[in-house]
């Protein structure tokens, strides 16, 4: 008998839990943001020619990758850096160095970059270095630097 109660007892526990209302679900689902993308200092390196300061065959898919990680992280702020090598009067390289960097933010403003976004800093030679004595190919370009702003910055 005791294990006919039992027994008992428990299809009447199971059939009340089976008719026991169950909350209602939320009519609208929770929708969680994905968290921002953290951003980080990046660096883009666009090559010369000797002498040559206007943008080459591949510096429109750097320009492009530049674009692309701005819009990513929309809170940066942009440095063009011209660089020359150290053959030549230093005027010349400074004035190399500034139309490299012009060049760059042309490209820039053709993706829809504002220019109050971009800060311009022509080297010259200033950063040059040689192997052995000899002029390095890899002085004759323009640097393009994507710098997060923190967030006391962003909302002034």
């Amino acid at each position: 008998m005791k294990i006919l109660s039992l027994t008992l007892a428990s299809a009447v526990t199971a059939t009340m839990a089976a008719h026991a209302e169950l909350p209602a679900p939320p009519q609208n689902p929770v929708i969680y943001k994905d968290a921002p993308k953290a951003c980080t200092t990046e660096e883009f390196t666009i090559y010369f020619e000797r002498g040559v300061t206007r943008l080459g065959d591949q510096a429109d898919a750097v320009l492009d990758a530049v674009a692309d990680d701005l819009s990513d992280c929309r809170y940066a702020r942009i440095e063009v850096t011209g660089h020359s090598d150290a053959a030549g009067p230093v005027d010349l390289n400074r004035k190399v160095s500034d139309q490299r960097a012009q060049a760059v933010v042309e490209g820039l403003k053709a993706r829809n970059i504002t220019a109050g976004q971009i800060g311009i800093e022509p080297k010259g030679e200033a950063r040059a270095y040689a192997v052995n004595g000899y002029a390095e190919p890899l002085n004759r370009k323009a640097t393009v630097r994507l710098v997060p702003v923190n967030y006391d910055q962003r909302a002034s």
